[in-house]
């Protein structure tokens, strides 16, 4: 993929030049191919921090082998595009900034037909979408997601910056599979002429956020993450971390809320969640006519059946239960259901929830680095009760009898603990019979669709062990075989599968 950043000193050097034209009202090309050379020559490749492990990473093999794909891939869209794309002019105004003159190759592109894209981790479509948006075949802003999936996939990544959410080099190589769709809601603003420059050069603006505002999270009713209904919330920024002021569990649990006064550069987002299971759910409640251009019809394998991978952790331990006792806080749901919760309510919830999360992960921390409990200061007893730390104890005192030192991730396992929250991950491995049903209410849902998708995501979510793997490869031909019957020959031939190393180029589709 081309490079969507600029060195500051290029950029300068640029900019001088068209400032000092004797003739501001001459015409001036700057191409876009050598501006993209200087940066992959000037850029330097930091080395990654090491982060814990989110649920199921891949490995550091296939993430190598992935980025040298990007790069061979690169080559070959830059070639493309040289010959397809119009350089934007840039003209000087007398007492204005340098304004874009708008041409053809500047309008939104459609596709000749309906692209599938299918990947195996969920955060990987991520690489398709930003595509889609540097080539204009999306609009920069405010798409909508149509999310189909027994996971909400809304956790709010902590170990990456919020200013991260403009390098989009870092979004494909930090996110993961519960928690690419939040950063591409988040509304960072881009300041200063330097980027007024960069998407004038580029012609679109790099990597940045914001770029859905709507998401519709479609599941099956036994998927109880989030509550049914219309969610409106802002999305921005507190200490250069993402937040919401959405008082759900769901954000409460990660210690992601914040209140309305607290978030900088906030947006407005929009959740609805339904269960897709309802006969009499009608996609023209959330998506109209004008939608057409900015919709993404996104699907995950495990909507229609899911597994809970941390249910086998330490399973002769009986690890998982443990936990789920261990990680447990205290929901605001039943102030709420009373009427009487406030902000300060919400607040206190989630400042009890980080500082229980943050002194858990020092026990699990120390226990990993030490592999034992010596050395470790106690938790204080207001966060971490003796009753809980003792749990603690007897779990490490069962993983030691069941399983080799050696076997036993500390990290792994508070990441496991991390998903026991209130609702806890899903775990529903469907029979024929229902798979039979589920597909029933798919295709009715993409049947009543009042305008095609500009794009379908698909995610196996089978090396992760989310969808079982002894039943998708006949769940993705069935999804398939249905998007063809209701699609016809708007969708494209050939899904392309990222999973398989397919080559793609979204100019020729």
């Amino acid at each position: 993929m081309e490079s969507d950043t600029l060195d500051t000193e290029s950029a300068a050097a640029a900019l001088k030049k068209l400032t000092q034209s004797e003739s501001p009202e001459s015409s001036m090309t700057l191409s876009v191919k050598a501006t993209a050379a200087a940066v992959d020559e000037e850029e330097a490749q930091a080395e990654e921090e090491e982060v814990p492990p989110t649920k199921r990473q891949k490995t550091v093999e296939e993430k190598e082998s992935a980025e040298e794909d990007d790069s061979e891939e690169s080559e070959d869209l830059e070639d493309d595009e040289d010959d397809d794309e119009e350089v934007p002019q840039l003209i000087p105004a007398r007492g204005m900034p340098l304004v874009r003159v708008q041409s053809t190759p500047s309008s939104p592109r459609k596709f000749q037909r309906i692209p599938v894209f299918i990947v195996d981790y969920h955060n990987d479509v991520l690489e398709f979408i930003y595509r889609c948006l540097g080539t204009r075949h999306l609009p920069l802003a405010d798409n909508i997601l149509v999310h189909f999936d027994s996971h909400p996939d809304l956790v709010i990544p902590r170990h990456i910056a919020a200013s991260a959410a403009f390098d989009k080099d870092t979004m494909l190589n930090e996110l993961s599979i519960e928690n690419w769709i939040m950063p591409t809601l988040y509304a960072g603003e881009l300041k200063g002429f330097f980027i007024e420059f960069i998407i004038l050069i580029i012609g679109y603006s790099p990597a940045c956020a914001g770029h859905f505002n709507r998401v519709v999270w479609l599941k099956n009713s036994w998927c109880q993450q989030l509550p049914t209904g219309r969610h409106q919330f802002k999305v921005g920024h507190k200490e250069d971390r993402i937040g919401v002021d959405c008082p759900l569990d769901y954000f409460i649990a990660d210690g992601n809320y914040c209140t309305t006064d607290d978030l900088q550069e906030a947006k407005s987002v929009e959740l609805q969640v339904h269960d897709a299971d309802n006969e009499n759910l009608d996609p023209k409640e959330f998506l109209a006519l004008e939608d057409a251009p900015r919709f993404v019809l996104d699907i995950d394998l495990d909507f229609f059946s899911t597994s809970n991978p941390f249910l086998e952790i330490y399973k002769d331990a009986d690890c998982y239960n443990q936990l789920k006792e261990i990680f447990h806080f205290e929901s605001v749901e039943k102030i709420k259901s009373s009427g009487t919760a406030t902000i300060a309510d919400y607040m206190a919830t989630a400042d009890r929830r980080q500082t229980q999360l943050d002194a858990l992960k020092q026990v699990f921390w120390h226990l990993e680095e030490e592999r034992t409990f010596e050395g470790l200061e106690k938790p204080d007893e207001k966060v971490i009760t003796p009753e809980v730390y003792a749990k603690i104890v007897s779990l490490a005192e069962q993983l030691q009898e069941k399983y080799p030192d050696d076997e036993i991730d500390w990290h792994l396992i508070f990441d496991s603990g991390s998903t026991t929250d209130n609702n806890g991950l899903p775990h529903h491995i469907s029979t024929a019979e229902e798979l039979e049903s589920y597909f029933t209410n798919f295709k009715r849902f993409i049947e009543r669709l009042p305008v095609p998708p500009v794009a379908i995501t698909m995610a196996h979510s089978a090396q992760d062990d989310y969808c079982p793997q002894d039943q998708v490869a006949f769940i993705e031909e069935r999804v398939l075989r249905l998007l063809k019957e209701v699609f016809g020959e708007k969708l494209h031939d050939k899904a392309i599968l990222h999973y398989m190393d397919d080559p793609w180029d979204v100019m020729k589709l």
